[in-house]
């Protein structure tokens, strides 16, 4: 049995950390400074409900996506609940730098797989069927030719999709995963000469707001808890990463119960290590969200998701 923890805090913001035009604070996302980081806020959404607005849980799904991530040894962005002026949402701290950039998946693709079409619009992030694993895969393993970089790549990359499947993750489109690249100065001071060359690293998982259900309103969970349809929602929704031929995203869960057959070596790690982790070890991250900002049929119905999808990735191989 895993002891409980406290709750998380929650990160107060005043005016004067917003960095740059302090009118951005009335937007539903603005930077601001914090413990001298640079952090952005996006403010939890309201949605309509027959009994009166709520909020949607894309604070709490964020912050307890992020630590079920860190209990895994997945790297990934850190994040806190915040609040500004009555505003709730939450806070990602920023893991670039200005001398080192992320690269989009979109990016990436275009630049190694013939005719692929980087969709910059927002309006395409899910309807770009090229945005396959097959592709992500090929456009690695021609980035990085030596198969020890693109093994030790892919296989972090996996351990996002496994982070997916886990938490009901629907928004890995082509921009919500990348790598991080700065330019490296080689000096040879024999030659006099210098050599200018371009380090990689896999950039931290981000945005996994659209997980756990967050969109659900009370009714809806508690009709679905009690008509036992939770693992029919899990395997519902649809990612942003297709499957040769596939009309829609490939569903989280589903991708990687194909994937982890078909790519055992990149997938192998993360499921270990998820089998290696008590269940109640990753739902008791849900029970830390105060509950002022979580009402008890969404951390029911967050913990059942986990525990469908739990139960289902530590079968596989078996």
């Amino acid at each position: 049995m895993v002891l409980a923890e406290s709750p998380y805090p929650i990160l107060e913001i005043s005016p004067d950390q917003i960095v740059g035009d302090e009118q951005l604070g009335t937007k539903p996302k603005f930077w601001f400074e914090h413990a001298g980081s640079i952090w952005l806020f996006k403010e939890a959404r309201a949605i309509d409900a027959p009994a009166g607005a709520e909020i949607a849980g894309e604070d709490w799904s964020e912050k307890v996506a992020a630590e079920i991530a860190h209990k895994l040894g997945i790297p990934a962005a850190e994040v806190e609940l915040a609040e500004y002026q009555g505003r709730r949402g939450s806070a990602s701290k920023r893991f670039t730098t200005p001398s080192q950039q992320l690269m989009h998946g979109n990016e990436i693709l275009a630049g190694h797989v013939p005719n692929y079409d980087p969709g910059y619009d927002k309006s395409m992030w899910f309807s770009q069927s090229d945005h396959t694993l097959d592709n992500i895969i090929l456009a690695i393993q021609t980035m990085f030719p030596q198969k020890s970089d693109s093994r030790a790549v892919l296989t972090q990359l996996a351990s996002y999709l496994v982070l997916d499947a886990l938490i009901s993750n629907v928004d890995r489109h082509h921009e919500n995963w990348g790598l991080l690249w700065q330019v490296i100065i080689h000096h040879d001071e024999f030659r006099e000469t210098s050599r200018l060359d371009k380090e990689y690293s896999v950039a931290p998982s981000y945005d996994h707001a659209s997980s756990l259900g967050r969109e659900l309103m009370d009714k809806k969970r508690s009709d679905k808890l009690r008509s036992k349809v939770v693992e029919s929602y899990v395997r519902k929704g649809h990612g942003g990463i297709y499957i040769a031929g596939g009309k829609r995203g490939e569903n989280p869960l589903r991708l990687v119960e194909s994937a982890a057959e078909a790519y055992a070596d990149y997938f192998k790690p993360s499921l270990d290590k998820l089998r290696a982790t008590p269940l109640d070890a990753l739902t008791s991250e849900v029970d830390r969200v105060p509950a002022a900002r979580m009402s008890a049929s969404a951390r029911e119905f967050s913990k059942a998701m986990l525990s469908v999808a739990f139960n289902a990735l530590t079968r596989i191989g078996k």
